[in-house]
């Protein structure tokens, strides 16, 4: 009886196992780290040893931990921080609040030390004009999304950026075809940016150090954990990230699993892909805690496409032979194009390697519905992003959006994601994201694109058991079965009975990754 005791039984509830028959029973049990029993409470009750652990549930339900598998914890946390000034419109009611808040900030610190400030996707801005009225003695960089920020005229002349320089070759050098908006009459900037960050910040990709840059990612990681994130696919920023996680996990600090995602060409690069390549390093390297997940490329950068097709089917031989998975960031629709040229030609070529390919935001907007014809075939995972649902993004060109039923029909694995870079403070809820993908309604209130919407239950399988397949994890992950890792989550009320408009206000009480309690709501 002793040996068979567990370390935690969780009685008295609705166990959501995600499992292929859709299985809800009453209670579990946990033992070194995995699931060890599921059944009724009587039966798991007799589990119990001197020092097993009980929690009763009282009728809440416990589904498998959530698995983003598109996110940037290292922006998450430091923009959500302290040193960043919120200019995010809510909960700020006006440009004039920006202005004031950034105003404080020029205050309280040193004259000429740097204020960086996070607004929303689609917000009221203030000008270049309006920050130097209110910072006219510090460098104020004002970031809108991760590939646009507005810089007042101290950032300028701190970072040399004028009329003449840098030059356009000279800017893309460090990055990929990124812009430095200018006055079509005198050429003068007019403060905005585009994909500029590694212009400004060449070597740590940040103006923050390494003890504070560790903080944002401890930070980070904790609002995942506070929303039932359990396992992250993490496309790093900074190039410190992946040593700081290494310390984390050597300090057993670490509360969120993570398959780590260095860039190795465009903007954000973190790490030349020779280096990668000579270290012999295959995806999936690593432990349950922290594993490589592969590379990414930015293959686009607004409009412009950054390599051809020719030079994109060259890296991916490359990495194909070497074992590792690249995810290819590819928004427009000669981007994707591109993409599945040169993973149709590697494919075919080498098809004993199962790399599940992945192209990064595909699904945003439709260009041809064929594309996921050859997806399947390929088994490439389409990765678009739900939030952008709510906010209203990629309508201009009148093209269908973020297309989940679409894509689910065609027998596409679509994992769930929030790709969070600090401008969205609600995209890491998996619960917020979920309801987006059943809703789809705008911030007024509007329902886009009715047609795609998918079941509670279709989006819960993607943040469970496609995240889980993209991971290379569904045997050991995405559902609660007996042998798998114990990561779980208990919830605050049933997302299969609730209303779906309530879906975003479903709470985690518990997050419990390996059979540890990481986090517990007060």
């Amino acid at each position: 009886m002793h040996e068979q005791s567990s370390d935690l039984i969780l009685v008295n509830g609705k166990i959501i196992l995600m499992d292929r028959k859709n299985t809800i029973a009453e209670a579990m049990a946990i033992k070194d780290g995995k699931i060890h029993v599921v059944g009724s409470s009587e039966e798991i009750k007799r589990l119990a040893g001197i020092h097993t652990k009980s929690i009763d549930l009282g009728g809440r339900v416990v589904m498998p931990g959530f698995i983003d598998c598109h996110t940037h914890v290292d922006l998450v946390g430091m923009m959500n921080s302290d040193r960043v000034v919120n200019c995010r419109i809510p909960p700020l009611g006006s440009v004039g609040d920006i202005l004031r808040n950034i105003g404080e900030k020029a205050e309280e610190i040193p004259k000429g030390e740097l204020i960086l400030g996070q607004s929303r996707w689609v917000q009221p801005l203030p000008t270049k004009k309006q920050l130097d009225e209110v910072s006219p003695i510090h460098p104020v960089i004002l970031k809108n999304t991760m590939h646009s920020m507005l810089l007042n005229s101290f950032a300028l002349n701190k970072f040399g950026i004028t009329a003449k320089r840098p030059t356009v070759k000279e800017f893309i050098e460090t990055g990929i075809s990124g812009k430095i908006h200018r006055n079509v009459e005198n050429g003068e900037p007019t403060g905005w940016i585009e994909d500029g960050w590694n212009y400004l910040f060449p070597n740590s990709h940040t103006p923050f150090s390494y003890d504070e840059t560790k903080a944002f990612i401890k930070e980070g990681l904790n609002r995942y954990a506070r929303v039932g994130v359990t396992t992250i696919t993490e496309l790093f920023t900074t190039p410190e990230s992946f040593k700081i996680y290494q310390e984390l996990q050597e300090d057993n600090e670490l509360n969120v699993r993570l398959h780590l995602v260095p860039c190795v060409h465009g903007v954000y690069k973190t790490v030349n892909l020779d280096s990668v390549l000579d270290l012999g390093i295959k995806t999936g390297f690593g432990n349950e805690w922290i594993k490589f997940g592969g590379v990414k490329i930015f293959l686009d950068s607004g409009t412009d496409t950054t390599l051809s097709s020719l030079e994109l089917k060259e890296i991916m031989k490359q990495t194909h032979r070497a074992g590792i998975r690249v995810f290819v960031h590819a928004t427009t629709r000669k981007s994707q194009d591109i993409a599945l040229e040169a993973i149709e030609a590697i494919v075919e070529s080498m098809p004993e390697q199962d790399l599940r390919y992945r192209i990064e935001h595909m699904g945003n907007r439709l260009w041809d519905s064929n594309y996921f014809e050859r997806m399947k075939k390929l088994k490439v995972i389409a990765v678009p992003t739900a939030y952008s649902i709510n906010i209203g993004l990629f309508y201009p060109e009148g093209l269908k959006m973020q297309v989940y039923r679409t894509m689910l029909d065609k027998g596409l694995c679509v994992p769930g994601n929030s790709d969070s870079a600090g401008a969205e403070p609600e995209a890491p809820n998996p619960f917020y994201q979920i309801w987006c993908m059943v809703e789809r309604k705008l911030k007024d209130g509007t329902v886009k694109y009715p047609e795609e919407k998918v079941s509670v239950m279709e989006a819960l399988q993607m943040y469970t058991q496609h995240s889980a397949f993209a991971c290379h994890e569904e045997d050991i992950k995405g559902s609660i079965e007996p042998g798998k890792l114990a990561d779980i989550v208990i919830l605050d009320q049933n997302p299969l009975t609730c209303s779906t408009e309530e879906l975003r206000n479903v709470r985690v009480d518990y997050t419990i990754v390996g059979g540890r309690v990481v986090y517990q709501r007060v």
